[in-house]
């Protein structure tokens, strides 16, 4: 019997490290995250319509900063042209934007929606508003 304990010790304390190391991680800050990518809306679109399996590579779950014209406003969401759809950040306010507007936003990378030709982004802030 006591030739297990020690093992079943150290194997309890591995366990307990590797729980602690992997439900108690600090949470991303995606608010003050520096983007990782600057691009237009026009650019983000034809990269997701090229090369979808690339595309997921280098932005989904990525902070990008894009510049582009609104094309629809919602109460908490707006559509950039072609295609790009934003939540926006539950801190942050719509500004008096009319569609047409040229802006500045960015936010993280959810998704490409293949059915709508979307992609959605969530924590959208505005930059320069």
């Amino acid at each position: 019997m006591k030739k297990f304990a020690l093992p079943l010790l150290i194997l309890g304390i591995l366990a307990l490290a590797a729980y602690w190391y992997v439900f108690h991680k600090p949470h991303r800050d995606l608010i003050h995250e520096e983007a990782a990518f600057s691009l237009s809306a026009n650019n983000l679109m034809s990269d997701f319509q090229k090369d979808r399996a690339l595309a997921d590579s280098l932005y989904i779950d990525q902070i990008i900063s894009l510049k582009g014209v609104v094309k629809e406003l919602q109460e908490a969401a707006l559509i950039l042209e072609p295609g790009i759809y934003g939540s926006l950040d539950s801190t942050e306010s719509m500004p008096a934007l009319k569609v047409g507007d040229s802006v500045q936003i960015r936010g993280r990378v959810l998704s490409f929606d293949e059915l709508f030709e979307e992609v959605k982004l969530d924590f959208v802030q505005f930059e320069n508003q």
